[in-house]
């Protein structure tokens, strides 16, 4: 065998063998268990989808312990678990100098020992963007490793044995994707502060629409977001928006997609009052809402 050939064998072998050290199974859930990463010497994340108790097994390396909920966040699919022991943490990598076709190990805990698959970073994405649940994501990180049984929760390698991110299959229905370790960063620091992930919010259910003509020319927009559902007594409803207003504006944002709204709704636009123009019986008007906190 090629010398180089075995020096990426025994570099595979080592990473699997060294932040193995920090890869656990995690059984909390009603149905098969999810791996986990140790991201400080008392504390686990997982992923949500994987954890429906207050507490749950961790098993490492023959040793099981038990956990603890310190929070949970779905949007994100990340799960937060103190543990009264303290475990290996593993060494954590914020990505900015990935590339598509870079080497990594998708590394797992779905028993007793640990797995591992291999493959290329598929797909490395520069902007944030929002899961089905309204999730802020830094960006999107795809391997062509293959994702077995187990293996949610689990972390993306790179052949120094950095984490790059954790492994879900529960942020976009039918796609094995990683969850950046920036996104990681920012969703712990919540979890541990409040148990959750704060968000503004305004009270409305919405769906993009075509902007009729009148509104297109006075706006310079094509599309907007029609009210179907106003919360009664939410941050909407006491501002007057309603059932069948169109918004065409957030703040100073125009809002297209629900994407765009996401994107505004950050945890530090709580509870500020914002213009929001909508479009009404012909006319668009401003109310000024003052966004709610959850």
């Amino acid at each position: 065998m090629p010398v180089a050939i075995t020096d990426l064998s025994d570099t595979l072998s080592s990473v699997v063998e060294n932040t193995g050290k920090s890869v656990v199974r995690v059984e909390g859930g009603r149905r098969r268990a999810v791996s986990g990463i140790v991201w400080s010497p008392k504390q686990v994340v997982t992923v949500a989808h994987g954890v429906h108790h207050e507490q749950v097994q961790v098993a490492i390396e023959g040793k099981e312990l038990t956990a603890r909920l310190k929070g949970r966040d779905e949007s994100t699919d990340l799960a937060l678990l103190e543990l009264d022991e303290p475990l290996p943490p593993a060494t954590f990598d914020d990505g900015a100098a990935l590339k598509v076709g870079q080497l990594v190990l998708r590394l797992a805990r779905p028993g007793e020992t640990v797995r591992a698959t291999s493959g290329i970073l598929s797909a490395v994405g520069k902007k944030p963007f929002r899961s089905p649940r309204g999730g802020e994501v830094d960006f999107f990180l795809e391997a062509d490793a293959p994702h077995q049984p187990g293996f949610s929760g689990g972390p993306l390698v790179d052949l120094q044995g950095r984490v790059l991110g954790v492994t879900t299959t529960g942020l976009l229905r039918g796609n094995s994707l990683a969850i950046p370790t920036r996104t990681i960063r920012r969703v712990v620091a919540q979890l541990e502060q409040h148990g959750r992930v704060r968000r503004s919010y305004l009270g409305l259910q919405l769906q993009p629409v075509q902007l009729p003509d009148p509104v297109k020319q006075s706006t310079g927009e094509e599309i907007g977001l029609l009210v179907t559902s106003v919360e009664k007594d939410g941050p909407a409803d006491k501002a007057g928006i309603q059932f069948g207003d169109t918004v065409v504006h957030l703040g100073d944002d125009s809002v297209k997609t629900l994407q765009d709204l996401y994107s505004y709704l950050r945890a530090d636009h709580a509870d500020q009052q914002v213009p929001v123009k909508v479009f009404r019986n012909g006319q668009v008007v401003t109310q000024q809402v003052t966004l709610g906190g959850r």
